[in-house]
């Protein structure tokens, strides 16, 4: 046997090792249940922290560098910032300097740089609201930008109902409702005046929005748990002040900023539904008995709907409602809509 084919023989006896132990040790170590429920995009539990900035617009980089540091300190999936909450020019500024010195994107400027960094050295989503340049021509967009926990631009949101006063100041309408698909869940944003269309709401609804993330200017009020409760959605918004505030799919407010707490944050459990109270008692009941603290069902009386909780390992509360057939209270109001129309007296 030559020396040269004893020396390819070792070679290739130790490649075929490697292989089989590569072979064996990823064998050894199946996926859990929970890892698949979790590739499955299945899980329970979809816990979520939501942080919210209500600060004034128009503040400075190194301000703004703070406050999100404050922020991260809850360990936050994602955090918000009001509309116009930094700007690279001031108010006096043309409007050709205006257009000029707004932020292309993706790239961006200063202000894009600032937050891409700040995402990434807390390892999370942040929403902010500035000047997005037109790469079309003059004017430019009020945009709701959405950065990753590696500091990447996801995409943006225009705001679709630029006030009056916006527009002719050079601000151009967006197209519609926008959703981004993070790691926690569906997400979409609106922008201060745009809390006062409903053909927006309806956007969102039917993208199946599950946070809606409101940076604005003005407070809203009660149109936000309003909001919430037609949607049946998280809404948090993120305003100058007084009055930001987090509430659930029930309009129940979890968080409100104040003047003596500009940094609200709150856990949702974005792994919810709204049904109906009827035809449903029964249903949530055998729910109930057989998930006990797995599922958490709350009944809004005045409302007269459930809301249901997974807090399931590895079962979503969509699986939880197929394996017992609970109605959801659209499908019950379109099923009602549906018996009224058969009844309805001939003309």
């Amino acid at each position: 046997m030559s020396t040269d084919y004893r020396l390819k023989l070792f070679v290739t006896s130790i490649v075929v090792i490697i292989l089989l132990s590569a072979a064996t040790s990823t064998s050894a170590a199946p996926p859990s249940e929970i890892e698949k429920a979790k590739l499955a995009g299945k899980t329970g539990k979809r816990l979520v922290g939501v942080s919210s900035i209500c600060r004034p617009p128009r503040s400075s980089i190194a301000d703004t560098e703070k406050w999100i540091d404050e922020a991260a300190l809850d360990k936050p999936d994602i955090i918000l910032l009001t509309e116009g909450c930094i700007y690279n020019t001031p108010a006096s500024a043309s409007r050709e300097e205006h257009d000029a010195k707004s932020d292309l994107l993706p790239e961006g400027g200063p202000v894009t740089k600032m937050f891409s960094r700040k995402a990434k050295q807390h390892n999370t989503y942040i929403m902010a609201c500035y000047w997005r340049k037109n790469p079309d021509g003059p004017g430019r967009y009020n945009s709701a930008v959405l950065f990753d926990r590696q500091g990447k631009v996801v995409g943006w949101y225009d705001k679709m109902f630029p006030t009056i006063g916006e527009i002719e100041s050079g601000i151009l309408p967006g197209k519609g409702a926008k959703v981004f698909d993070t790691d926690f869940g569906r997400i979409g944003a609106m922008i201060c005046f745009d809390m006062n269309f409903e053909e927006l709401h309806k956007q969102y609804k039917d993208k199946g929005a599950e946070l809606i993330c409101f940076l604005s200017n003005y407070r809203a009020g009660a149109k936000i748990p309003a909001l919430a409760i037609k949607n049946q959605t998280f809404v948090a918004s993120s305003v100058p002040g007084e009055n930001g505030v987090i509430v659930d799919p029930l309009g129940r407010t979890l968080a409100e900023s104040s003047a003596y707490g500009r940094t609200i944050f709150a856990r949702i459990n974005l792994d919810s539904q709204i049904v109906h109270i009827d035809y449903n008692v029964d249903r949530t009941a055998r729910l109930k008995q057989k998930y006990g603290p797995q599922v958490q069902i709350e009944t809004a009386s005045p409302e007269a709907v459930y809301f249901l909780t997974s807090l399931h390992p590895t079962k979503s509360i969509q699986d939880m409602i197929s394996e017992f057939k609970i109605e959801l209270l659209d499908d019950y109001l379109d099923r009602a809509r549906s018996v009224r129309k058969k009844h309805l007296p001939k003309e």
